[in-house]
């Protein structure tokens, strides 16, 4: 039996829809459709075939390093992935050799007509300053003001004072325990939420949420997204935790059990204030 078929069988043995299944790994359904074809090579991203079979396989309790030695044959080539990144790379560098040297003709264009207006104007004049006025202009000097009409004058400038504008409330979350490496917390949501990734590592991100959403599944090192009104619930998965910091509403994310982990899930759930 082919990969993408036993572990289709896998799931639906273990009475899992698709929807379930894309709440519980952080993979969208067409990435878990894929997968279950065995095109892993139609993945946005065949290079992260591994990664995503880890979460499959999690989510319906399978051992993953089994499964890819069983199925190695079947994963991705690293060679073709290198040649389509390759290429593509070739193609950005051709495409930036072409601007570069239609800036600098342009350039070159722009100063050989600007020293040939040079030459001109040194021939004819061109550039020679005329007065506009051949008399002299009488100095003006505006009248004294009496004291009593300076001091009107400075108390009609005084400023009122400006009030400082409030502080716009922020969303407050609770730490509400952990299973395994999965992480969950109580957010009391003054909408709109906005969720922030920032590091100095790269790290594998999927954030979605239970209304059908997904803001983010991609490497990344930093972002800023804004959750839907809709959603209840928010599922967030990183792939090297140790290298992204997560905010909430601006407030870093405090994990007092997140120990050594690489690999984290959080579940966050909101609680709409009125």
């Amino acid at each position: 039996m082919k990969l993408g078929a036993y572990l289709k069988n896998k799931r639906e043995q273990s009475g899992i829809t698709l929807k379930e299944m894309q709440e519980k790994s952080g993979i969208r359904k067409d990435i878990i459709r894929l997968i279950e074809m065995g095109d892993l090579n139609a993945l946005p991203e065949p290079a992260h075939a591994a990664f995503l079979l880890q979460q499959y396989t999690r989510a319906v309790g399978l051992d993953s390093d089994a499964i890819m030695e069983r199925y190695a044959d079947e994963l991705p080539d690293e060679n073709v992935n290198e040649r389509k990144r390759n290429q593509s790379q070739n193609e950005d560098y051709q495409y930036f050799k072409k601007v570069l040297i239609s800036f600098l003709v342009l350039i070159s264009v722009l100063f050989v007509g600007w020293m040939v207006l040079l030459q001109v104007g040194a021939q004819t004049d061109l550039f020679e300053k005329k007065p506009i006025y051949d008399v002299e202009e009488e100095l003006i000097t505006p009248p004294e003001e009496s004291e009593e009409e300076s001091s009107e004058t400075a108390e009609q400038t005084e400023e009122p004072p400006t009030e400082e504008p409030e502080e716009a409330p922020a969303t407050d979350y609770s730490y509400g325990g952990s299973e395994g490496s999965t992480f969950y917390y109580d957010l009391h949501v003054v909408e709109p939420l906005v969720i922030s990734l920032a590091g100095e590592n790269e790290s594998w991100v999927t954030l979605t949420d239970d209304a059908g959403n997904t803001y983010a599944y991609e490497n990344l090192t930093e972002g800023e997204y804004e959750v839907s009104p809709e959603a209840s619930i928010v599922y967030l998965t990183l792939g090297n935790s140790t290298g992204i910091n997560v905010l909430i509403d601006g407030k870093p994310l405090d994990n007092p059990d997140a120990g050594n982990a690489v690999t984290v899930y959080y579940e966050f759930n909101l609680i709409k204030e009125e």
